[in-house]
Parts: structure tokens; C-alpha cells; sequence
């Protein structure tokens, strides 16, 4: 029997990485190679996700043997950003900006992130731009557009409007068009959000919505959805969960006699888990200062029942620390046509 596990890593730009890993190395030893293919360095936002033979995505987590999290292959896994920076600000690195990008726009594709049409006109736009450079007519003609396969789907009339916000981006290099994306998508309601099946106490079909900032509920069907409630997370005092079931306990208000607990229901156990992991690590990342070691939680943590599950990496807070001491970062990275097409590389 082999030792080696033979892993396929799909890029956002569309490439894919062959790593050869033993098979019962932990999952952070290939992090380790995709990062390093990829020239990053603020890798805590990004991770890896792969397919459950019930057609479910999972994270991969690094601190487990990749043969623990699954059972058969093959061992294909997507590379994408898990944790969205609220700021693009906060970026340190051009590669950091690069990806985050390409995971935005994938965002906008699939209808994952939903704004006016003027709106992803101008976001498409700076995308254009970094791709072709300043608009010249005797260059580009009118129908330069169709050559990028991701804007197939979109009318002539959108194309349009698209090619008429690029003529109005002149001068913009490619990192300053990654930048000026990002501080429009990141104004977004939905930017950054991880969203989840969910049924309330009535079993009604809901979603919620993971951020920075807390929990939101929506009603509806994706990709239209209506905001009902929000829990910032400096009104949940914990959230646990119990086979299908997720609470939340809320903080309570002077004078109140009792305690007030939010329960929403998941379709399995293994999705509910997700979900509840979902909150250790956004909470954990974008509210704690450091994150300890991992232990069995104590009876007034936030997180105090469900799992031992722990975030384990860097928060915000140490990134941007760490950015700060070390300064603006131009690592090498290799930009990727959208006209270009993609061969399969291994490391």
C-alpha cells in the first residue's frame, strides 16, 4: 500500500497543484506547500476545502491527519479564502489583495455576494483593468470583453456598461485596482459571509449568515434574501450546540429574571457541527487579541459546549501587529490571465 497521498489543489486563478504528502502527515504540511507555491505570507485567511462522498464541502483542518477528515479519495481540494478581511486595509500584501480578489469575484459569479447591477459593472471593471490595462479603442475594438469565459453569462448590454466604467479607470495599475475592488465589495451586506441551512423553533427554512460582526438571519432563497434578525457577538454571551441543534445564549439585560436562548435546528449533526465551528472561528479571529492553546473550554467560555474544537491560528489582531512591524510586504506572486490557459503544476 502506498504511503503517499497524491493531492490536487485547484487555485482561484483557475491552476492546479499536484502535492505528494505522506499519508499520515497532518494537513498543515500541505497549507504549508500551497502557501509556499503561492508566495503568501498572511495565510490566515485562506484555507481548503474539499467534497464529502454526500456532496458536502468541508474545511480541512491542518492540525489533523488529511487520511482522519477523509476516509477514500481522491484527495481533491479547492484553495479559497475562509476568513474575509472587514478592511482591505488591513492587507499587508499585493498577493493577499490578488486572492482575496479572485475569491470575490468568484463571490459575485455564483451569486454568493449580491449588489445593484451599476454596482458589479464598477467591480468588474477594475478587474478589466488590471487585466488589459488603460482602454484604447484601436486596441480593444468594442468586443474585447468577450474574451474573458467568466463574463459569458452576461447580456451584450451589461458588457457594455462594464466596458464603459473601465474607460473611466485610467491610470490604475493592477495592485491599485485589486485595492479599489476590495473597498467596494467589502461595503457589501453580504461580503464575507459564510451562510448556512438553518430552521427556526417552527421549523421554518432559514439561513444564517457568519461574519466578523456576528450572526445574521435571513428568510427567502438564495440569491434573494431578506434580513430578519442580527446577533452581534457582544450580545451572545455563548453558543453551543447538541446533535442538530445550535444555541445561542444571549447576554442579559439588567433586570431581566431569566435567560434568553435562540435555538435553530440543521438538517444533521456533521452541518450543524460546521456551523457551530464556523462561529469558533470567525469570533475567535476577528474578536480575540490571542488565541490559547487548545483545551477543553472552561464553564464561561463563549464556546462552552459542543466540541473541543478550536480555532489555531493567527487572529486579526497579530496580523495586522505582525504587518505593522514588518512593514508593506511585495512578494513575488504570478498574476493569471483570464485569457490564458491554465496548465496543471507539481511541487
Amino acid at each position: 500500500m502506498s504511503e503517499v497521498l497524491a493531492c490536487q489543489v485547484e487555485i482561484l486563478d483557475g491552476s492546479t497543484v499536484s502535492i505528494d504528502i505522506n499519508k499520515r502527515a497532518r494537513a498543515e504540511y500541505l497549507f504549508g506547500e500551497v502557501f509556499r507555491h503561492l508566495g503568501l505570507e498572511e495565510t490566515d485567511y485562506f484555507g481548503l476545502q474539499f467534497e464529502d462522498h454526500k456532496h458536502v464541502n468541508h474545511w480541512l483542518d491542518p492540525l489533523k491527519p488529511i487520511r482522519k477528515q477523509m476516509k477514500r479519495g481522491p484527495y481533491n481540494f479547492v484553495f479559497r479564502v475562509k476568513l474575509y478581511p472587514v478592511d482591505p486595509a488591513y492587507l499587508f500584501d499585493d498577493a493577499t489583495k490578488y486572492f482575496l480578489s479572485l475569491q470575490v469575484k468568484e463571490d459575485l459569479l455564483h451569486q454568493k455576494l449580491v449588489c445593484s447591477e451599476a454596482t458589479r459593472a464598477k467591480l468588474f471593471s477594475y478587474l478589466v483593468q488590471g487585466e488589459y490595462g488603460d482602454y484604447d479603442a484601436a486596441e480593444h475594438g468594442g468586443t474585447y470583453l468577450d474574451e474573458l469565459s467568466y463574463l459569458d453569462e452576461f447580456p451584450p448590454e451589461f458588457k457594455q456598461k462594464i466596458l464603459d466604467q473601465h474607460k473611466t479607470n485610467r491610470g490604475l495599475l493592477p495592485a491599485e485596482c485589486d485595492k479599489k475592488f476590495l473597498e467596494l465589495a467589502c461595503r457589501l451586506e453580504r461580503y464575507g459571509m459564510d451562510v448556512h441551512r438553518v430552521t427556526d423553533i417552527a421549523s421554518v427554512n432559514l439561513w444564517m449568515g457568519v461574519t466578523a460582526r456576528g450572526l445574521t438571519v435571513y428568510f427567502g432563497e438564495l440569491p434573494q434574501l431578506v434580513a430578519l434578525n442580527n446577533f452581534p457577538w457582544v450580545r451572545i454571551a455563548a453558543v453551543n450546540f447538541k446533535n442538530k441543534s445550535l444555541m445561542l445564549e444571549m447576554v442579559s439585560l439588567p433586570g431581566a429574571t431569566h435567560t434568553e436562548v435562540v435555538l435553530f435546528g440543521c438538517q444533521t449533526k456533521a452541518l450543524c457541527k460546521d456551523l457551530w465551528k464556523s462561529c469558533v472561528e470567525h469570533h475567535s479571529f476577528f474578536r480575540s487579541v490571542n488565541v490559547a492553546p487548545a483545551k477543553r473550554p472552561s464553564s464561561n467560555s463563549l464556546f462552552r459546549r459542543g466540541s473541543t474544537f478550536r480555532y489555531s491560528g493567527r487572529t486579526q489582531y497579530r496580523l495586522l501587529r505582525d504587518g505593522t512591524l514588518g512593514g508593506k510586504k511585495k512578494t513575488k506572486f504570478e498574476r493569471i490571465s483570464s485569457r490564458t490557459r491554465i496548465t496543471r503544476k507539481t511541487i
